[in-house]
């Protein structure tokens, strides 16, 4: 058991250190614009300059399979998703809002460009573009797709997607489009997009699986169903609604063909029946199994490889910065100084959690992270004499919170702060009553533990954390220099100036902080010796379409 927790503990481990080099690599380096890693946000200066970007083909998500003689491929992968069940494939239906609900849009659709890396952009239906100013942005198309029912994609099919999309209020595939005061066709083949303001970080939106295009003719012909028809590299064979789907390759793809014939998401709800059917072989790919499960795979290495992936959302402390006790900085850093994260991490998440090492408070993989900002260090002299010069007078102090992972943090915490002396009092709730109590501008709580939501990589994500009156600002947070720059981030096109100013945003916020990080939740994605392909990255938009596994 402890070489095992060892062992996760270093994989996880593994995964930070390389993306957190990668994020150094591309964060210190200026783009000279143009190319298949043209980022939304390419140029020189501090202000817009010309872009354009694109190549022939789209890069595979993850490194070539093996090939060889001797190597061959199952023809079918059988795999069972999270613990969400796919109600629909129709982009404009609000229940389509869901991660493995995604994962078939990554499938069946092609997006006007693709994303591996944070900031970083590659062509998919679009060849190319270019932009003097980061409003007007023309994109030229691949002439050579054609959609799932034969149809030819044109440009036309892209104004229909976003018209469509327009009136789907409340869907994820709304909320992509909806930057875009007008697009036109210049021609069948170039689509000129006029946004309603200067923004650099709206690429990210045509990047992402709600911004899959459409077929018009088949939507036209059938709302409900023709949302099935992409141009993507599997095709819908069969949908079983909130039980399973049945994709099939494509073999017209326009692009690189996918390994795999056959693709299966199914929905299984016992948690023991998950484990059995991936141990009997009944399927191949597991990513909702029980962490004492997740464990058991992961030890067997004769017959399955485990896959680890982090949440991309911070799990962490907020405080109500209208409390007049929470509100005060010594309060704060007293509860930063008490706060022992490889123990809570430990009771909440087991040997998956990875406790928070750094000062900063921002996405696992978000682009523009700032991992040089110090931790506040575990020390409760010093937590007790911040306590003493805050306004902290024995008070009972409520944290909220919801969830059973957070619940459990909560206890902990609790204990934790009863060493220097704060009394607290843990008010359990549903995720949605906790939302509504932990409103902007009239938050009903002092101290709350939560998913703090970062469910985007894009850097333009921490908007919703930190500025006055965004959804996510449940703490009240309000720093006029951080807003201006959040203002600013969005106009300037400068990929080194945009990184430096993500990094001073960080820094200020932890000389001040409202929310204070403790984990991220790791999980591990159980598959059967030979499974590979895979693109998983933390914001839960996973790449299945190359998935396979190598039989003997």
């Amino acid at each position: 058991m402890k070489k095992s927790r060892k062992l996760i503990a270093m994989a996880l481990a593994l995964v930070m250190c390389l993306f957190l080099l990668a994020a150094c690599n591309t964060d210190s380096d200026s783009d000279s614009g143009g190319g298949a890693n043209a980022p939304a946000g390419g140029g020189g200066g501090s202000t817009p300059g010309a872009q354009t970007g694109g190549t022939n083909q789209p890069a595979a998500p993850t490194a070539a399979a093996p090939t060889g003689e001797n190597i061959r491929y199952a023809e079918t992968v059988d795999i069972i998703i999270d613990n969400t069940r796919i109600a629909s494939l129709n982009l404009h239906n609000v229940a389509a809002n869901n991660s493995p609900t995604n994962w078939v849009f990554n499938m069946i659709y092609d997006k006007l460009l693709i994303s591996y890396e944070p900031g970083i952009y590659e062509p998919m239906l679009a060849e190319s573009w270019e932009t003097d100013d980061w409003q007007t942005i023309t994109m030229h198309l691949r002439d050579d797709v054609y959609f799932h029912n034969g149809d030819h994609f044109t440009a036309e099919d892209v104004l229909y997607t976003i018209e469509a999309s327009r009136d789907a209020v409340g869907t994820p595939a709304f909320d992509r489009w909806n930057d875009v005061e007008t697009v036109t066709a210049a021609d069948p083949y170039t689509v000129v997009f006029v946004l309603k303001r200067v923004n650099v970080d709206w690429f990210y939106n045509l990047a992402q699986p709600p911004a899959g295009i459409l077929n018009e003719r088949a939507m036209t012909a059938d709302p409900e169903n023709g949302s099935q028809i992409g141009t993507g590299a599997f095709t819908v064979k069969e949908f079983a609604i909130n039980d399973y789907v049945v994709l099939e390759r494509n073999d017209n793809y326009w692009g690189q063909p996918p390994i795999t014939k056959t693709v299966i998401l199914r929905f299984v709800p016992e948690p023991s029946a998950r484990l059995m059917m991936l141990q009997n072989g009944q399927s191949d790919v597991c990513f909702s199994l029980d962490p004492v499960d997740m464990e058991l795979i992961e030890q067997d290495t004769e017959n399955f490889v485990a896959y680890p992936y982090v949440m991309n959302n911070p799990n962490g402390i907020g405080f109500n910065m209208d409390d007049p006790i929470c509100g005060d900085w010594n309060f704060r850093m007293a509860v930063a100084s008490a706060v022992e994260r490889d123990e809570i991490t430990l009771a909440a998440c087991g040997i998956y959690g990875i406790p928070e090492s750094t000062g900063t408070l921002y996405g696992y993989q978000n682009e523009f992270r700032n991992n040089n900002i110090p931790i506040v260090p575990y020390d409760l002299d010093a937590a007790r004499a911040y306590l003493a010069a805050s306004p902290y007078n024995g008070e009972t102090i409520e944290i909220a919170t919801a969830i059973i992972t957070n619940i459990i943090a909560a206890e902990v915490l609790q204990q934790q702060l009863t060493a220097i002396g704060i009394s607290t009092h843990i008010n359990q709730m549903d995720p949605p009553s906790m939302g509504a109590y932990l409103r902007y501008g009239d938050n009903k709580s002092q101290m709350f533990l939560y998913v703090i939501p970062q469910n985007s990589l894009s850097a333009a994500t921490y908007r919703n954390l930190v500025y006055p009156g965004a959804s996510h600002n449940r703490t009240s947070f309000n720093n006029p220099e951080i807003t201006a720059m959040l203002e600013q981030a969005p106009t300037v096109a400068d990929r080194t100036e945009r990184a430096r100013l993500y990094a001073r945003m960080q820094e200020i916020f932890a000389e001040d902080p409202s929310m204070i990080n403790l984990f991220w939740l790791g999980q591990i994605a159980g598959c059967a010796k030979g499974v590979g392909g895979m693109h998983l990255p933390s914001d839960f938009f996973f790449d299945l379409r190359y998935v396979y596994r190598i039989i003997d």
